[in-house]
């Protein structure tokens, strides 16, 4: 009785130690896996459209219910002045004109709801990184900001909060 017990409690242990790094392992790759279904087909090559967020309901596929708040009342709102709104490009790649042959994604997992995805890629001629905030929600893992680098900034700066 006592080998079996002790035999069980090694299974169990090596189970537990076994199991943990898998669990980690599938939170990167469901993060990686989210900015994949972003960063893909929809902008590589001359005739890509990129990804549309033109609807609230796009908006929220994407980013946090915040973000994608402020974004949709910014654009509602210089809709009724007959304007376009703070956000005049694609907000995952930073650029208005684009052509991608392809990218290069790595995600670095901060906790259990947190991970920083830093996508690298060459637009037409000119290489450009882009580091993504992510934050896993209910629904899965969500952009809360994009910093497309240097002086174009982060996408949350165009859109100051409610104060």
């Amino acid at each position: 009785m006592k080998c079996f017990f002790n035999t069980s409690r090694r299974t169990l242990l090596a189970f537990v130690l076994f199991a943990l790094p898998l669990a980690a392992f599938a939170q990167d790759k469901s993060a990686e896996t989210f900015l994949r279904s972003i960063y893909g087909k929809a902008y590589i090559g001359k005739n890509a459209k990129g990804v549309d967020i033109d609807t609230r309901a796009r908006l929220d596929r994407y980013f946090t219910p915040e973000l994608a708040q402020r974004i949709d009342d910014d654009a509602t709102s210089a809709a009724k002045r007959g304007d376009i709104g703070e956000l005049d490009g694609d907000a995952f790649i930073g650029a208005q004109d684009f052509e991608i042959s392809k990218f290069d994604i790595a995600v670095q997992i901060s906790d259990a709801t947190h991970a920083t995805g830093t996508v690298r890629f060459s637009n037409l001629g000119d290489a450009r990184t882009v580091v993504v905030t992510l934050v896993r929600l209910k629904s899965g893992w969500r952009i809360a900001d994009i910093d497309w680098g240097g002086q174009a900034g982060k996408l949350s700066a165009l859109f100051p909060s409610a104060k």
